[in-house]
């Protein structure tokens, strides 16, 4: 019976690693300004400019971190399974592993998407700027560059 819950959590570990995966991406982008009429460039308040106004992109992306804490709690689980006492303690730790991946993977997500939302992308064109990202839970890439022509 052990080696069915040790079989299960696996499983679980793995499938919670796809699901952070699938979902933690995310994107969103903002240019202040844009292209007149006569194809020049206009800043936010609509003036003409000479140089091309920046863009900021922000992408949301998986931390490694989540990944190494799911196998943490796996092979913690399993090490604790082959020190139990009997059987009943065994699948009680496995189960324990199971939710504590997935609530790892849950606060991930969740944490992850809310922070990646409230940052406004406006801060960006000031010049100065930082990204505090929930750090360990997922990754946020910045890439500032000058619009293109049409």
């Amino acid at each position: 019976m052990v080696i069915i819950g040790i079989r299960r959590l696996l499983i679980w570990a793995l499938v919670a690693g796809v699901l952070y995966s699938v979902f933690i991406s995310g994107s969103k982008g903002f240019c202040p300004g844009g292209i007149d009429a006569d194809g020049g460039f206009i800043d936010a308040e609509g003036r003409s400019v000479e140089q091309a106004p920046m863009c900021v992109s922000l992408a949301l992306r998986p931390s490694v971190f989540v990944y190494v804490g799911i196998a943490l709690i796996v092979l913690i689980a399993i090490g604790r399974v082959t020190k139990a006492s009997d059987e009943r303690a065994a699948l009680k730790t496995l189960e324990r592993a199971i939710r504590g991946a997935g609530l790892l993977v849950a606060v991930a997500l969740v944490v992850s998407h809310v922070w990646f939302q409230l940052i406004p992308l406006e801060q960006f064109s000031s010049g100065s700027w930082s990204v505090f990202s929930p750090f360990p839970l997922g990754v946020i890439d910045v890439v500032i560059e000058p619009m293109t022509g049409p």
